[in-house]
């Protein structure tokens, strides 16, 4: 059993909506390794701030045939940059995503555009962008950007 395994039987609760995996340190492959695990089919809350999953990571997330009923996704400091953030912006196979934290991450304009600019971005409540890289270009995107106009909590001062 690898140490993934491990940390999905110790922190997956018990009728498996909610894998709570902060601060675990799971780092790129461990990420890697956790996308390609069939347990996540049930899981609609994936919590993994604080892992060090960087953009490498996001994008295997991003790309997982088993995350279609995922509902909540905290990614928060795990050194994300731009290129995770266009995967996930542009990933088909998370049709039930409404809540998405990445607080604390390095996202810069790219990435804060893609969310701007992706029809995907239409299905959230929640986005949590607080303290990341953008500059004032992805700040406007965000705040002006029509599939992001019914967001509930969209978070994005940058101080």
């Amino acid at each position: 059993m690898s140490k993934i395994d491990d940390f999905i039987k110790d922190n997956l609760l018990e009728d498996g909506t909610i894998l709570h995996l902060r601060d675990k340190y799971i780092g790129i492959r461990g990420c890697m390794e956790l996308a390609t695990k069939e347990q996540l089919k049930t899981v609609k809350q994936l919590i993994v701030p604080g892992n060090q999953i960087a953009d490498e990571g996001l994008e295997a997330l991003a790309d997982s045939p088993y995350l279609g009923n995922l509902e909540v996704l905290n990614i928060n400091h795990n050194d994300i940059g731009d290129d995770g953030a266009v995967a996930l912006a542009n990933s088909k196979n998370l049709p039930k995503l409404r809540e998405l934290t990445m607080f604390g991450n390095v996202v810069g304009d790219i990435g804060a555009q893609a969310f701007a600019n992706s029809p995907t971005s239409k299905q959230y409540i929640k986005l949590d962008l607080y303290k990341n890289q953008y500059s004032e270009i992805g700040y406007k995107a965000l705040t002006e950007s029509e599939n992001l106009k019914n967001c509930e909590e969209l978070e994005v001062y940058r101080d």
